[in-house]
Formats: structure tokens, C-alpha cells, sequence
């Protein structure tokens, strides 16, 4: 994925959810536009590592981070790499995917 298909995919997810707040939509045409908008949070989530250069420099300091003290025999560093991965996309959307259908489970509607 390229940073304008990242764009184009933000601004339709952005399009998608104006049109569904106003609310002049029937039920057929809202329903292609919610099947439209998961796919786009698909695709968005999709990626392992940020298109942002601050969230990529914050992964690749808590990487060497890690890796400093895996070379130093400190495991403590090692939980860095726990952190990288809060950084991720994909990794934020299948948490966050993981977390819906537990709290949703637990409530008795999944």
C-alpha cells in the first residue's frame, strides 16, 4: 500500500461516515455503506508498520532498545519489544477486534 492509496482509503472512510451520520439513507444503501466502511478499516489496518515517520522512529528505538539489552543479558529491555508492538496498525486492529468480541461475549450478545 502507498501513502495515497493510505490517503484516498482515509478520505473515503471519512466520506462514508458523514453519509451514514446524516441519516437520509434506506436501509439497503445503509448497509452497502457500513460493509464499505469495515473494509476500508480493513484496509487501513492492514499494515504492519505506520506509514508516520514518528511512530516508525519510536518503533525502530524500542526495537534497538530490546536488542541492546538482549546483547547485555538484561531481559527487562525486552519488554520494548512488548511496546512495539502497540505501534503497529495491524496490530491495534486486531487487538482492538479481539477486545470487541470478548467485551461483547462477556455481555451476551456475540
Amino acid at each position: 500500500m502507498t501513502r495515497e492509496e493510505l490517503e484516498e482509503a482515509k478520505t473515503q472512510s471519512a466520506e462514508i461516515a458523514k453519509m451514514l451520520k446524516e441519516g437520509n439513507l434506506t436501509a439497503d444503501e445503509r448497509h452497502k455503506l457500513e460493509t464499505l466502511q469495515a473494509q476500508l478499516a480493513g484496509v487501513l489496518l492492514h499494515p504492519w508498520l505506520p506509514f508516520g515517520w514518528g511512530r516508525r522512529s519510536i518503533m525502530i528505538v524500542l526495537f534497538l532498545v530490546g536488542a541492546i539489552g538482549l546483547a547485555q543479558g538484561n531481559s527487562y529491555f525486552l519488554l520494548a519489544w512488548v511496546l512495539l508492538l502497540f505501534f503497529s496498525p495491524r496490530f491495534v486492529g486486531e487487538f482492538a477486534y479481539a477486545l470487541g468480541r470478548f467485551v461483547a461475549g462477556f455481555n451476551g450478545r456475540a
